[in-house]
């Protein structure tokens, strides 16, 4: 198991940053993709924001079926503020992930043809 110091990554008692967020996710991928459980320990992070959980966690949803987030991924320490934060991005990332759009999106010219 992979054990992620938030903290560490940030180098700031504060995950902001969705750059960092990005070093998150890579980090998570490259685990999954072994079949890896990771824990996102975010001891020691006072405030946390969506653009971070977006990046890191909300993308997750891009390549990764809910189940395999659930039976991978673990999060700990994670203010009880901020759970409301990381419920809005799981939603929203499930949301946005899980629709089927065209695969010749460039191709259409003409959006509204009435």
């Amino acid at each position: 198991m992979q054990n992620i110091k938030i903290k560490d990554i940030t180098n700031s008692h504060r995950a902001i940053s969705a750059v960092d967020g990005d070093l998150v996710f890579n980090q998570v991928v490259a685990s999954f993709e072994n079949k890896e459980p990771v824990t996102l320990d975010f001891e020691g992070i006072d405030l946390t924001i969506t653009a971070f959980l977006n990046s890191s966690i909300g993308k997750l949803y891009s390549k990764f079926s809910t189940e395999t987030i659930r039976e991978l991924l673990d999060i700990k320490n994670l203010s009880q503020d901020e759970l409301p934060l990381l419920k809005l991005v799981i939603e929203r990332a499930k949301e946005r992930f899980g629709k089927n759009y065209p695969t010749d999106l460039d191709r259409i010219d003409v959006v509204n043809e009435d």
